[in-house]
């Protein structure tokens, strides 16, 4: 059988590799590069080789070929040494003005056997095609075929509705076949059971009558309010230790910085899991049961939210917990004076030298004799 050499893009590649398998059934050589190129060949040298070795050279058409320089080149070679040309057309595209003289066998269509069939007959084959040509519906038939497999479904599945729901058969209601108009007395029963009615007859009848209906009226049901779900919170949020300033911070024994560090410093990028937030949202409570058994010094610690990489505007979905602070007793003692008043004693002389004028001299009512000395205690 006679070699053939395939010119396309490799962006086509897909359709080549089931053409050249097709090729191949039907007994023909196939020379596509993807195949027949070996590492460290001189392309070339080699892809000119083949061509001329090669008695068919197909160019597959295509928006991808029609602008790849090496198709360009592969069938300007097979143009300048008079080799027998078939180009087929994969994709709507132009035609080469090298080749717009030669007939094109068309690929685009949906049946890919037909137009394998025409290709082999310009090829000259006469043996049993490769490829069968798939049963094709009618034109009508095929373009409407999704709406009729639609409206199949659907009335198939009508018939069904109609078939597998139950026929509903009204009870009927006996009323009595008296003249006398009876004074009934009923007792309230559920709906499930049968009522008995007791019919007291008047001066007319002379016997008691019993007469058993069975009640057609279904109770009506008071509409319950289903309350509408709520976001529950989580139960455990995992985050991890961010800082840009330091390599360890300090898990706090409350939600604030009056509380004392609990356990040992902790080292940045490590990863905890949080059960709780005080109701500011600004520090989170590690929760209990840590994977981790180095983390158990710091459940029921407490860390600051920005420290976890949680913007302040962000919402943590936690529970709250409300905590009454209670600082840390400071170390340093605090003196409160305490101040005692003390008596101030007066002491009065218990004598006063007096002088007492002689007869001569009249004491003047301006002046008053003062001691010149007043003892001091």
């Amino acid at each position: 059988m006679a070699q053939i050499f395939i010119s396309y893009s490799r962006k086509d590649i897909n359709f080549v590799r089931k053409l050249a398998g097709d090729l191949e059934k039907a007994g023909y050589e196939v020379w596509w590069d993807l195949t027949d190129l070996r590492g460290g060949d001189d392309w070339p040298r080699v892809i000119p080789a083949a061509i001329e070795s090669s008695q068919y050279v197909i160019v597959v058409l295509s928006p991808n070929s029609a602008v790849s320089d090496w198709v360009e080149k592969e069938y300007t070679q097979a143009l300048s040494l008079r080799k027998k040309i078939i180009p087929i057309m994969l994709a709507n595209s132009r035609v080469p003005f090298a080749l717009n003289t030669i007939n094109y066998i068309d690929f685009t269509g949906e049946d890919y056997a037909a137009s394998l069939n025409n290709l082999l007959a310009t090829l000259g084959y006469t043996g049993v095609m490769p490829v069968a040509p798939a049963a094709t519906l009618p034109g009508v038939l095929r373009k409407y075929a999704i709406p009729i497999i639609i409206a199949v479904v659907v009335l198939l599945a009508l018939l069904l509705i109609r078939f597998l729901t139950p026929e509903v058969v009204p009870t009927p209601t006996v009323l009595p076949s008296s003249s006398a108009v009876p004074s009934t007395t009923s007792t309230p029963i559920p709906a499930t059971e049968t009522s008995t009615l007791t019919v007291s007859p008047t001066a007319s009848q002379s016997a008691t009558s019993t007469l058993t209906s069975t009640p057609t009226s279904t109770p009506t049901q008071s509409p319950t309010a289903t309350p509408s779900p709520t976001n529950q919170p989580l139960s455990r949020l995992g985050l991890c230790i961010t800082s840009d300033y330091a390599n360890s911070i300090n898990v706090r024994s409350g939600p604030g910085t009056i509380y004392a560090p609990l356990g040992a410093p902790l080292l940045v990028d490590t990863c905890l899991f949080f059960s709780a937030r005080n109701e500011e949202s600004t520090w989170l409570q590690i929760a209990p049961n840590q994977p981790d058994i180095s983390l158990k010094q710091y459940e029921g610690g407490w860390i600051f939210r920005e420290l976890l990489g949680l913007k302040p505007t962000s919402s943590v979905d936690l529970p709250a917990v409300t905590l009454t602070p209670t600082p840390t007793p400071s170390e340093t003692p605090t003196i409160t004076p305490t101040f005692t008043r003390t008596p101030t004693a007066t002491f009065t002389p218990s004598e006063t030298p007096t002088e007492t004028p002689s007869p001569t001299e009249t004491p003047s009512l301006n002046e008053t004799e003062t001691p010149s000395e007043t003892p001091t205690p």
